[in-house]
């Protein structure tokens, strides 16, 4: 599972900031996978930029197949405290077993402006590179809508395991106000499910923008 970008855009495009939200969730280029059906977890960041940073929360469980997840963010430094609701499912498999296909959708605002400010939809694609499992690829297309937005967004990741608790990651995506951005780090596997993430992004048209996040996913049920 992955709270990304693609499905918080709607609480971001109004603010002109860099992807927000985040497979793990501190990534912005959404997965295919979900939560194991009726389990939760917990996925959080904190992304430093050079003018304010994010603090996000995001719980999600699966429930008769659909991943259903609230995010709740805050924006210091940008006088924002953003929200979404959002849901996921994966498709039925039309790729054969090394390829996965899901859609999600999310509904979303800002708490300090009240109701709702837009809702976005994708459609994820993870596909394994190799007979092992250890490189994979996530390929993101949606679409967001706000009251002043319309536009499609596109999103390219990688995972590569290079050891048992080592993973390099990588992503570029093009948002809905044609912005490219970029992420590079690493996720180090911990026991009982825990990982953190370490990413360095920053946008293509703007060198200054940069930032650093740092991300802990947590299994909450087993």
């Amino acid at each position: 599972m992955r709270f990304t970008f693609f499905r918080t855009a709607p609480l971001w495009a109004s603010l002109t900031v860099v992807p927000p939200l985040h497979a793990a969730a501190s990534l912005s280029v959404d997965d295919a996978g979900i939560a194991a059906d009726g389990t939760c977890q917990l996925e959080s960041w904190s992304r430093a930029h050079r003018r304010h940073q994010e603090l996000t929360l995001v719980p999600a469980c699966t429930v008769a197949g659909t991943e259903w997840s609230l995010a709740l963010g805050h924006l210091r430094g940008a006088g924002a405290s953003p929200w979404a609701v959002g849901a996921k499912r994966v498709l039925p498999d039309p790729f054969g077993p090394r390829a996965q296909l899901a859609v999600a959708a999310d509904l979303g605002g800002d708490i300090r402006r009240g109701g709702a400010r837009g809702w976005t939809i994708g459609l994820p694609l993870s596909i394994v590179l190799d007979a092992h499992g250890h490189a994979l690829a996530h390929v993101t297309t949606g679409w967001t809508h706000t009251r002043s937005t319309r536009a499609a967004m596109l999103g390219l990741g990688t995972e590569l395991r290079i050891s048992p608790d080592w993973s390099v990651l990588a992503e570029t995506w093009r948002d809905a106000d044609r912005q490219r951005g970029s992420q590079l780090g690493v996720r180090r596997q911990l026991r009982n499910d825990v990982s953190i993430d370490l990413l360095a992004g920053r946008l293509q048209a703007d060198a200054s923008e940069r930032w650093l996040t740092l991300g802990v996913n947590l299994p909450l049920t087993r």
